[in-house]
């Protein structure tokens, strides 16, 4: 397998050597985020034994399971209910504290996604650069008069250049579909956890 890539690079020019460095890196950030962007690490199990607690009017009770939660909505609903117990916030602003707390939460949830969008803009560009070296080499082959190497630098550059076209786009179109996924998922998500998280905010006495 490893002739097999090491041939794909020669055939493809100085342009296979960026976009398989940035394959590495798509197919790294995509494996990343399908890992840390897993509902349970924003809304946990005990988010719904909270609100049992809570629905009995047990908020000391709510706080301390939350305490013991480590998944992301557990930690925000539980800065917003302390700060709701010992007066900082009134009921009145919990709703806007706990969008603040998701806000904050947007960075976590769109991570390294500006890299596969990068990465998805970039790698055609790329194959593009590499296409280009390759009829470099198709017009030379036509001012050389030996002919049997002139076809063989036809040949070469032909080769090159569709060799890094492709692969360009190859690189692209799974960076860019991971990007749009990761992006529909991670809005789901955070809606998924304000639905969840303001009824805790309707649930307080």
């Amino acid at each position: 397998m490893m002739e097999g890539v090491f041939a794909l690079l020669k055939t493809g020019g100085l342009a296979m050597y960026p976009l398989l460095f940035l394959s590495v890196v798509s197919w790294a950030v995509a494996i990343e985020r399908l890992m840390n962007l897993r509902s349970s690490n924003f809304l946990s199990k005990n988010l719904k034994e909270a609100k049992s607690l809570l629905r009995s009017g047990d908020l000391d009770g709510a706080i301390k399971l939350l305490s013991l939660d480590t998944s992301l909505g557990s930690k925000a609903i539980l800065r917003v209910l302390e700060d709701f117990k010992s007066g900082k916030v009134p009921k009145s602003g919990l709703t806007e504290a706990l969008r603040t707390e998701i806000d904050l939460l947007v960075p976590k949830v769109e991570k390294n996604l500006a890299l596969l969008s990068t990465i998805a803009s970039l790698s055609p560009l790329i194959g593009l650069f590499g296409t280009i070296t390759g009829l470099i080499k198709v017009f030379n082959a036509f001012s050389i008069n030996q002919s049997e190497t002139a076809l063989n630098l036809l040949a070469s550059g032909i080769g090159e250049a569709l060799v890094a076209a492709a692969t360009g786009l190859a690189v692209a179109i799974p960076a860019l579909f991971f990007y749009w996924v990761f992006r529909i998922w991670g809005s789901n998500l955070l809606n998924r956890l304000e639905e969840e998280l303001l009824e805790f905010v309707r649930l307080l006495p």
